[in-house]
């Protein structure tokens, strides 16, 4: 057994000095699918480990210590949907040699120990040899451990046959029967997040992105101050502005009174809106962004 063990461990080291560094793909963010996918992993030392923060995580640096392994080699962290289906598999030199998985703890996860006639942490009954389903009870929503052992030994574990699987689910609908997010974002994970939450398009907010916020952009002029009602109805106008002296209309781009107008409007010309309102068309070249500040220094002075 000892022979065969140090022939696995030599081919395994001979090509990991000559392989290329192991990028894992992080999938990140993912968006939350409808359809159920099907997950192959393939239980082997070549290829497909890493050995650092860098490789396992990548640069973000915002992996939490608290919640990942800090274990290496390790085999790419894995993360799925809750509902995916989970195939394991061995390479044909592990199929030949003999591993069992086992469902571990976190604590046994990173020493690679575990004891090995608890029948409850086989994954499966047998050496994994062919494309299996793992059950549904090992890829519950949250993290995961995985390690395999040849006939209880640890050591193809501590050369990186151990698997962290994160499962998770999406919290982004109060009910089934709703759209993902109410039809006014994405569901979407990144890499390090439990599950997956709304991020909603521009000007929606709220866990479900059920609000709507007009006001976001501040679409009032002229200092005025904006009040959304938080109504999604397109058909209805969703903000008021409140417009300082001296301004009016939707969005308080309105000046009252043509004396008003030609105080400020100095590179532009006023054009009368309604009998009492009036708006400065500024020259080419002039924009009129500060009629607020101009209007009130000279209201000011004449005071």
């Amino acid at each position: 057994m000892w022979a065969s063990l140090f022939h696995l461990i030599a081919v395994f080291v001979a090509v990991h000095i000559t392989k290329c560094q192991t990028v894992c793909n992080k999938q990140a963010p993912l968006e939350w699918y409808l359809k159920k996918h099907t997950i192959q992993l393939n239980w082997t030392l070549i290829g497909n480990i890493c050995e650092n923060d860098l490789e396992c995580w990548g640069s973000q640096g915002k992996r939490q210590v608290s919640e990942q392994p800090f274990s290496f080699p390790q085999i790419c962290p894995l993360q799925l949907q809750h509902g995916d289906k989970l195939l394991m598999s061995a390479d044909e030199t592990l199929k030949t040699y003999g591993i069992r998985i086992f469902n571990v703890s976190r604590e046994d996860f990173e020493s690679c120990t575990t004891n090995a006639e608890l029948k409850n942490q086989f994954v499966f009954p047998h050496n994994t040899n062919e494309s299996e389903h793992v059950e549904a009870k090992w890829i519950t929503p949250g993290h995961h451990y995985f390690i395999a052992l040849h006939e209880g030994d640890s050591q193809l574990c501590k050369l990186g046959l151990r698997l962290n699987v994160s499962v998770k689910t999406q919290l982004c609908r109060a009910s089934p029967l709703l759209r993902l997010c109410s039809g006014n974002g994405v569901c979407r994970t990144d890499f390090y997040e439990g599950a997956y939450h709304c991020r909603c398009n521009h000007l929606y907010f709220g866990r479900f992105c059920e609000r709507f916020d007009a006001c976001l952009d501040n679409p009032c002029q002229n200092k005025g101050i904006c009040l959304t009602n938080g109504s999604t109805d397109p058909n209805n106008r969703t903000y008021k502005c409140l417009c300082p002296p001296h301004f009016t209309g939707v969005n308080c781009s309105e000046i009252i009174g043509e004396g008003n107008c030609q105080t400020i409007c100095e590179d532009g010309t006023c054009v009368q809106l309604s009998p009492v309102s009036f708006k400065c068309i500024c020259a080419s070249g002039f924009s009129g962004k500060r009629l607020y500040f101009l209007l009130k220094f000279d209201i000011l002075q004449l005071h």
